[in-house]
């Protein structure tokens, strides 16, 4: 009777480490899942940044227009530009945090 208690006993300890080893890769897949989509969220506010600066360089090189207006856009993106002379830098922020910067587009009018 005392050996089946130690292998019952066994069975439970190892049914236990295997939950633990479970509990633990879940924990690790949980972590890149979040971290994936962190960096979802960064490429695609990138990528928007990128439009509007695109945009706005695209107007100065074909006509010299600067945009309107520095004004909030969509996903809480603004468009930040100095002008010199023929040529425009342009920044894109979020917040008071830099997300993309064109430097030197120039006028080709």
């Amino acid at each position: 009777m005392n050996r089946s208690v130690k292998k019952a006993d066994l069975f439970l300890i190892e049914l236990v480490f295997n939950l633990f080893i479970f509990a633990l890769c879940a924990a690790v897949c949980v972590g890149l899942l979040v971290h994936a989509r962190r960096m979802s969220a960064q490429s695609t506010q990138l990528t928007q940044a990128v439009y509007l600066a695109q945009s706005a360089a695209e107007a100065w090189k074909a006509a010299g227009l600067q945009p309107s207006a520095p004004a909030a856009q969509s996903g809480g993106l603004e468009l930040r530009w100095t002008a010199q002379g023929n040529e425009l830098d342009i920044s894109v922020y979020q917040g008071e945090e830099l997300v993309y910067a064109l430097e030197g587009v120039t006028y080709l009018g």
